[in-house]
C-alpha cells in the first residue's frame, strides 16, 4: 500500500499535487486500486482526466469528494474538472462514491453531480455527518475486496 504524502497540504495547490501524482505513478507498475479522500478524491479525478496512466486501475475509490464550480462555495477554477472529464477517464473497472447524507464539510450534493457524470459508478452513502470516517469505512474494505 502506498499513501504519498503531499506538498503543502495545508495550504494546496494543483500544480504541487499534480507533479507528486505524476511522480507516484511513474513509480507504480501493474494493476492499482486507488482511493482519493475529499480535495484528494476530486485532484485524483482531475489528474486522470487530464493525463493518461500507464497502469491498469481496477477500482477507483472516491470518498467524500468535492465536486468542484457547481456549488457558489466551491469554486476553484485550479480544481474544477472539465464537463467531459468522465469520458476522458483511464478505463477504469469499477468506480465507487462514499459519502455521508449530512457530511459537514462536502454537501451531499456534490456526489449527485459525480453520478450525473458517472452513472456506472457505485455510490454508498451513509447517515450521519462523517466526512472522515475515523471509526472506519468498512464497506470500503469490502469493495476493495471484491474488486
Amino acid at each position: 500500500m502506498l499513501a504519498p504524502k503531499m506538498p503543502d497540504p495545508e495550504n494546496p495547490k494543483y500544480t504541487l499535487w499534480k507533479a507528486q501524482l505524476e511522480k507516484e505513478f511513474a513509480s507504480l507498475n501493474g494493476e492499482l486500486i486507488v482511493i482519493g479522500h475529499s480535495l484528494g478524491g476530486s485532484v485524483l479525478l482531475k489528474y486522470l482526466s487530464e493525463k493518461s496512466v500507464k497502469q491498469s486501475i481496477s477500482g477507483l475509490f472516491m470518498i467524500a469528494a468535492p465536486y468542484w464550480g457547481k456549488d457558489d462555495d466551491w469554486q476553484a477554477g485550479e480544481y474544477t474538472l472539465s464537463e467531459d472529464f468522465a469520458l476522458k477517464l483511464p478505463q477504469v473497472s469499477q468506480i465507487f462514491f462514499y459519502h455521508s447524507f449530512n457530511d459537514e464539510i462536502v454537501p451531499f450534493a456534490h456526489l449527485g453531480h459525480y453520478l450525473e457524470k458517472l452513472p456506472q459508478a457505485v455510490n454508498r452513502t451513509f447517515k450521519g455527518n462523517d466526512h472522515y470516517f475515523n471509526n472506519g469505512l468498512p464497506h470500503l474494505v469490502d469493495d476493495i475486496k471484491g474488486s
